[in-house]
């Protein structure tokens, strides 16, 4: 175990709203899935760990969209619990992949259990809370792990490749209570912070959802800037903003996912589910 606090910062609105002193350079930073759409360094440029996961069928465009914005991001591993989202990646990111572990096999069991009893699969910023355990967390802060808790899904907004494939809908629509239940996050964190000596804290204010298992991270003073990512063009320095939403260093992020990875177009796969959802129809109807 170590000392080191981690920091799981998911996609939800509230990252834009993360006090000062929340976050500090050290901390070990896990983005999870389509972070590299942040109109912001939100959480700084460093990448510890992402943990990938979604629909394995559009992860060649989420890799490929990554790999385009890899001058932006200090990404050192990435890791995956889905055998067929960590093929996809391997092509732009083999170097960088590391399996997705558990800390041991009790928490593997019991993870394995809910996943039974429930019959959904954990959101990625609860996989990304596991990956944090399994490489020694004991403070895990969250931050824009939201639980769907607002209007908004994300605090960007979706390109026409990403709402053909996903629906037009998805930043507005809430869980998706076919493939995730919130019950089933909860009981996984309820078992890191009961038996798996995990304390979760979360960036102001904590989710309804958290309230009796996470606290209000406090701010740890504001750390002196060094010259080791200064902004050639603004002086701002991205570690000693990081947690300053105001101050927050804009960069020119992508609008959407990437129209190929290698060979193989998007429209083609956007043909498929468009050509999918008329088969389905057309079952239904008759």
């Amino acid at each position: 175990m170590t000392a080191r606090p981690f920091v799981v910062a998911g996609n939800g609105p509230s990252i834009t709203e993360i006090p000062a002193g929340i976050i500090q350079p050290d901390d070990f930073i896990i983005r999870v899935n389509n972070f590299f759409f942040e109109p912001k360094f939100y959480v700084g440029d460093r990448v510890d760990l992402a943990f990938m996961a979604g629909d394995p069928r559009v992860a060649p465009f989420m890799f490929e969209t990554l790999h385009r914005c890899r001058q932006d991001y200090d990404l050192q591993a990435w890791t995956s619990h889905n055998p067929k989202v960590v093929r996809a990646g391997q092509r732009r990111f083999g170097a960088s992949y590391q399996p997705m572990r558990y800390r041991d096999a009790a928490t593997e069991a019991a993870v394995a259990t809910l996943i039974a009893q429930f019959g959904r699969h954990p959101t990625s910023g609860v996989y990304a809370v596991l990956a944090a355990h399994a490489l020694g967390a004991t403070d895990v802060i969250l931050v824009g792990v939201d639980f769907y808790d607002g209007p908004r899904r994300y605090p960007y907004e979706l390109g026409p490749n990403y709402r053909a494939l996903m629906g037009q809908d998805l930043g507005v629509r809430g869980l998706d209570g076919h493939l995730h239940d919130v019950q089933l996050d909860l009981a996984i964190l309820r078992y890191l912070t009961e038996e798996g000596g995990v304390r979760l804290l979360c960036a102001a204010p904590v989710p309804a959802a958290l309230a009796d298992l996470a606290a209000p991270a406090q701010p740890r003073g504001l750390p002196a800037p060094t010259d080791l990512n200064t902004d050639p063009n603004t002086g701002q320095n991205a570690d000693f903003f990081r947690g300053h939403e105001a101050e927050s260093i804009a960069r020119n992020a992508p609008s959407d996912w990437a129209s190929c990875s290698g060979l193989y177009p998007i429209a083609v796969l956007k043909f498929l589910r468009w050509g999918s959802a008329l088969f389905r129809k057309l079952k239904k109807d008759i």
